[in-house]
């Protein structure tokens, strides 16, 4: 009895050791950073459990060419699971989706209009907010800080579709951008703070020699009318409250289109009455962007609005290098009764799974808390988009910097795996936005932005079958009447009347009930 007891005390002493043996021992690479909570508390593993397969295409843009990379080989360790990556590329992704090839991870650029139709289509999974708030706080608390209403994107006949995604650059408006030596040099303290202001500050930008090479060449401004509508002439609208190219909501609840609107037809009136003046570049219609920076560098104007503060952040050089201080505004106070800033937006397409994940409890419970901790944990965040610290980067003042050949070569950087291949959400997640701020740009966004309000479109990417119906040719429709209306002979009220009810019969007046049915519909959701 002795002799058997000892041999079950030696016995269990030997698999303790090999347990704890094969528990130290990993082939896994090893992460480097500081964790948020020290890895994934809800979505590791153990040993005894079957890896759980998930297909994986969240990007068509950075897309391993082998299998068994070492982001994979940690991702599949870290919360014992196996990938199954499908490549795809813009082109064919759909074609592939069309033949069955349907991921349990969608790729992250996914177009509002495909979002819908694969909804109805019943090739995306419906996932309640409710399981995803439980299952990924943290990035919830993340998006929820920039847009609370990021769940409106995915729903769609009542049901939710996808995990909300937001764009944080976003959430900041466009720069009024002044030449500070020639607001010195015509008598101007700063940039100015309201509508009458800027005025009187176009007037002398063209009137006073700014550039002093006494001749009448320079212009306080031109326009984005090339190529981006939207932004054309973005400060003044937004004084007023509105952007002619965005859905708005109406006092009485309904949806309108900010081009149909009194404010728009205001300030496209005073524009018209700038440009009658001779304040604004008559080029303005043929100017792109690429157009109005070379001109703000060159001296010919004086005032650039179509950048947001990451662009400005990267073009400190240039101005420099040009001679020009440039001089940054807050939006102008006007009509609206507060200064406001135009703004693209932050909402997105939400990342989109596999209609098969929806039936799969297990798999779908593990993919939010992946997802979760890729968004918003350091060591995670670190790993998955920039590699091994000392060996693929280094930290620069809390800041990852690529290593060679890392740092140029990105076939290299795609051979280990990193990128939005196997993490969907990089700089979606204010957790982890810090690890692509560097503290001067940091300092910067927030002396740009910091107080600002901006307004953007109330919808934010919707579709809807009117809209799809009408809405590029009441697009062309806009663009030919608001030229007209900047550049006529104070024929304002009527080209914008003669628009109004043009566009409304075009097939507006379906787009806005529409318009305004989904509006009512989210906010009925919300309560």
């Amino acid at each position: 009895m002795k002799h058997s007891f000892k041999l079950a005390l030696a016995l269990l002493l030997a698999l303790s050791i090999m347990i704890a043996g094969c528990s130290s021992n990993s082939n896994t690479p090893a992460a480097n950073g500081n964790s948020k909570n020290n890895g994934n508390q809800s979505g590791n593993s153990t040993d005894a459990e079957e890896p759980i397969e998930i297909i994986i295409s969240a990007s068509t843009w950075e897309v391993p060419e082998e299998d068994n990379t070492y982001v994979q080989q940690y991702l599949e360790e870290k919360f014992n699971v196996k990938f199954v990556n499908l490549r795809a590329t813009d082109e064919n992704f759909k074609i592939k989706v069309s033949g069955g090839e349907i991921p349990d991870i969608f790729p992250h650029n996914i177009s509002e209009g495909d979002m819908v139709n694969w909804a109805r289509q019943g090739v995306i999974a419906s996932i309640s907010a409710d399981e995803i708030k439980q299952y990924m706080p943290d990035y919830v608390a993340d998006v929820e800080s920039i847009d609370p209403n990021a769940w409106d994107i995915g729903l769609i006949d009542g049901k939710n579709f996808g995990i909300p995604r937001v764009w944080l650059n976003g959430s900041t408006g466009f720069i009024p951008t002044y030449n500070g030596e020639w607001l010195e040099a015509v008598g101007l303290s700063g940039a100015p703070a309201t509508l009458e202001e800027f005025e009187q500050m176009l007037i002398k930008f063209r009137n006073e020699d700014p550039d002093g090479n006494n001749e009448q060449d320079t212009y306080g401004m031109t326009g984005r009318g090339k190529d981006a509508r939207a932004q054309l002439f973005n400060t003044v609208y937004a004084a007023y409250g509105v952007n002619p190219y965005q859905f708005k909501a109406a006092e009485d609840g309904t949806i309108t289109w900010g081009g149909i609107t009194e404010e728009a037809k205001e300030a496209t009136k005073l524009i018209n009455k700038w440009y009658m003046e001779g304040l604004i570049d008559p080029e303005f219609m043929t100017d792109d962007n690429s157009l109005i920076g070379q001109k703000f560098n060159s001296k010919k104007v004086g005032f650039i609005e179509t950048n947001m503060y990451h662009h400005l952040y990267g073009q400190q050089q240039a101005f420099e290098e040009n001679g020009i201080t440039p001089v940054y505004g807050k939006g102008l106070l006007g009509p609206a009764g507060k200064p406001l800033q135009m703004s693209n937006g932050a909402l997105q397409v939400p990342l989109l799974l596999g209609a098969q994940v929806e039936k799969d409890e297990a798999k779908r419970i593990k993919i939010l808390q992946i997802l979760n901790e890729l968004a918003t944990n350091d060591e995670i965040y670190l790993t998955t988009v920039f590699g091994q610290e000392g060996v693929t980067y280094e930290m620069k003042d809390g800041v990852p910097t690529f290593l060679p050949p890392y740092d140029t070569d990105g076939d290299q950087r795609l051979a280990m795996g990193l990128g939005g291949f196997y993490n969907p959400f990089i700089e979606r997640a204010v957790s982890t936005w810090k690890f692509h701020m560097p503290q001067d740009k940091l300092d910067f966004k927030q002396q740009l932005t910091d107080g600002a309000e901006v307004i953007a479109d109330v919808l934010g990417p919707t579709v809807f079958d009117s809209k799809a119906k009408y809405f590029a040719n009441l697009s062309a429709l806009q663009d030919e009447y608001f030229t007209k209306a900047i550049i006529s002979n104070n024929e304002v009220d009527k080209l914008l009347e003669e628009f109004k009810t043009q566009w409304l019969k075009a097939g507006g007046q379906d787009i806005l009930d529409e318009a305004t049915k989904v509006y009512q519909e989210r906010q009925a959701a919300r309560q």
